[in-house]
């Protein structure tokens, strides 16, 4: 969960042939990104950032996890557990809704949730396999596109060199970093990003959350499914 086993030295090593990159990698050195402990949290976390700010998505989440995750006693505090795919797949769709997610959203969820615990999905058997195989297999499931693939595989499976250049967020960390905020697109995020192989996923992480601590940052924006 923590990235204790990602290669820092490894990406400096790499970070410190670019000029602007070496001076983001030391910035925020250290910083690793923490991965969900589930393929199905990934995936729904994935889901909820759809098209929506990240501000936004983080506060439907932490309703949705108060509501149906379950509760744990520490130290006189109350933490949630993520919810369980038991707990989304009984939850009516008309109550899930309340947290704030759209229609569409509570659907891919409710499905996903069903299907998990129906076991006619096997999410955790998916980590055997090469990069555009796992791409492929999660594309099938309604609601993710390979925005939301590229993410689970980054985020949820430490696939460091995974690159969801269609991501804005990363586009315009890109923009802002490499581009003097001229708007870019996929094509020149790859251009970027890639000769930081084999962790442009790390690269990108790098850079929105740069761009996330500067104080003229603009929203994150995920558009793609």
């Amino acid at each position: 969960m923590f990235g204790s086993s990602f290669d820092f030295n490894g990406f400096r090593e790499v970070a410190r042939k670019d000029r602007m990159m070496d001076v983001v990698s030391r910035e925020l050195a250290g910083l690793r990104p923490i991965a969900p402990p589930t393929l199905f949290e990934a995936l729904v976390i994935a889901i909820t950032e759809q098209q929506i700010s990240l501000d936004a998505a983080i506060a439907i989440r932490s309703r949705l996890v108060e509501k149906y995750g379950d509760v744990v006693m520490f130290g006189g505090r109350k933490f949630y557990a993520f919810p369980t795919s038991r707990s989304l797949a009984r939850t009516k769709r008309a109550q899930m809704r309340a947290v704030g997610l759209s229609r569409s959203k509570v659907l891919y969820i409710s499905e996903l949730a069903g299907r998990v615990e129906r076991r006619e999905l096997d999410l955790e058997s998916l980590r055997v396999l090469d990069d555009e195989s796992v791409v492929a297999e999660l594309t099938e499931i309604r609601g993710i596109g390979r925005w939301s693939a590229e993410y689970v595989l980054v985020r949820g499976m430490g696939r460091v060199n995974s690159l969801p250049a269609d991501d804005l967020g990363i586009q315009r960390a890109v923009s802002q970093v490499y581009f003097r905020g001229k708007r870019v697109g996929s094509k020149e995020v790859r251009s970027v990003l890639n000769k930081f192989a084999p962790y442009s996923g790390i690269a990108a992480f790098y850079l929105m959350y740069h761009l996330f601590r500067l104080p003229s940052h603009v929203e994150q924006i995920h558009s793609h499914t």
